[in-house]
């Protein structure tokens, strides 16, 4: 171990001994404001110091494998990221990753012991200074090796050293953050490509996939992938848009006062997938929606008629293993009908119905002429995302009929049995009580049809 090793081990040690003490003692809700500020930018310093160690040591571990002696298998490890991971307490992947990012700012010794500069010099400068964090760091080297063939070494180096600039900032602008760093070195890095953004491209859409993975034991199904950029836009773009919560002024409350009501309890994680549930109902809906197995897509729920006469009785949708409990079939038969399937005992099919109970599409444009979207006040689903809800239910004799449906989005349509909202349908026009409605209150969206507000005063 040379001399420069032999101090940077002995900094440390001090360092670590003069760091303990205080760190047990902080409670950062005790710091004043600009105490906290400061604090924050001087243990960041810190940590990019650490990084930088971190990555020049992870930059050299594969040679410790790959050369005659594999420092890394006589400790029993399979390769350079497995015996990292073990020895920093990280994944295999995190260790991977350090590698990768290590290799492109450490310089390396030639056979004859000579020291070669970083691959990505300008970077590795910038981070041994501190000027630049290592996931601006990764960002920029994934975006110049990923042109790196296509693009001639002095431009590439060139690139490379603005880019640094960009990102770690200087006297006359600050550094960017990471998301900043990310999208202007696409833009650059499409500038100085021959080919533009179109290779990139090409990657991204080779990589697109949506899973649907095994069902939980809750009966929820996971989905993960990635997709193409305008497409996953698009999407998000479409969830963002209908998934405000509904909040009220409170009519009890002094006039002087603001106070609101939120009458929507749900999660935004919550709100997204219920306006993805209203997307998914809106096109299997559609008229040019594609057939399955010949028919249009449907939800196939098995359930006997005593089951459906018992408050807990539950029935078994086709491709789920968990048990769906009646209400749940319910909200299904008000928004897709049913067919009853008589069979034989041995389980022979001696009879199908026709659809029953489910509102067709006259009455469905009736019904979104009337209401002009969900009912809720507040709700911004439109009418082609929602569902029709039974105000009566049909198993209480509640007919399906127009003055006795009303449009409820995905979420509202799951709750509106359990409250808070309730619904009535004097001369087949919708009213709602619930939060800041403590009165039967007129909910048409359509405007054309609202009658005149009543004279006050």
């Amino acid at each position: 171990m040379g001399e420069h090793e032999v101090a940077l081990r002995a900094s440390i040690a001090r360092a670590v001994d003069a760091l303990a003490a205080p760190l047990h003692a902080l409670v950062p809700a005790r710091l004043s404001g600009d105490d906290y500020i400061q604090l924050v930018e001087e243990v960041e310093s810190l940590g990019r110091i650490i990084d930088a160690l971190r990555l020049r040591l992870a930059g050299d571990a594969e040679s410790r494998s790959d050369g005659p002696i594999d420092t890394f298998g006589a400790l029993g490890h399979a390769s350079a990221a497995d015996g990292l991971a073990a020895l920093a307490g990280i994944s295999v992947a995190s260790a991977t990753s350090r590698i990768h990012l290590g290799r492109a700012v450490t310089p390396s010794l030639t056979i004859t012991g000579a020291e070669t500069p970083a691959p990505h010099h300008h970077i590795a400068a910038a981070v041994e200074d501190g000027a630049l964090g290592i996931e601006a760091a990764g960002v920029l080297v994934r975006e110049l090796d990923g042109v790196a063939r296509r693009v001639s070494p002095e431009i590439l180096d060139e690139a490379e050293r603005g880019l640094v600039l960009l990102a770690a900032g200087t006297h006359e602008h600050p550094p960017l953050r990471v998301d900043l760093v990310r999208m202007q070195a696409s833009v650059f890095i499409a500038r100085i490509d021959p080919d533009g953004a179109r290779p990139k491209e090409q990657r991204a859409r080779r990589k697109r996939r949506l899973r649907f993975g095994v069902e939980t034991s809750e009966g929820l199904i996971p989905v993960s992938g990635l997709l193409a950029g305008e497409v996953g836009i698009t999407l998000k773009n479409l969830v963002d848009a209908h998934r405000r919560s509904p909040t009220f002024a409170d009519p009890d409350a002094a006039d002087d006062v603001d106070v609101a009501v939120d009458a929507d309890p749900r999660t935004l994680d919550e709100k997204r997938h219920d306006a993805l549930a209203a997307i998914v109902g809106a096109a299997s809906r559609a008229v040019d929606a594609p057939d399955l197995g010949g028919a249009a897509p449907a939800v196939i729920v098995t359930v006997t008629a005593e089951a459906l006469e018992e408050p807990n009785g539950f029935g078994v949708i086709d491709g789920l293993a968990t048990p769906v409990p009646v209400a749940s079939i319910e909200r299904l038969m008000d928004t897709r009908g049913h067919q009853i399937a008589t069979l034989s005992p041995a389980g022979r099919i001696l009879s199908l119905g026709s659809v029953q109970r489910c509102f067709i599409a006259s009455q469905r444009r009736v019904i979104t002429a009337r209401d002009g979207g969900c009912i809720i006040p507040g709700c911004g689903i439109p009418a082609g995302w929602c569902e029709v809800h039974h105000v009566i239910p049909h198993r209480a004799g509640g007919p399906t009929h127009v003055d006795n449906g009303v449009l409820l989005c995905w979420g509202h349509h799951q709750k509106i049995d359990s409250g808070p909202w309730r619904i009535s349908m004097p001369g087949g026009v919708p009213h709602v009580r619930g939060p800041g409605h403590h009165e039967w209150t007129y909910v048409t969206k359509a405007r054309r049809w609202r009658p005149p507000l009543p004279a006050t005063g």
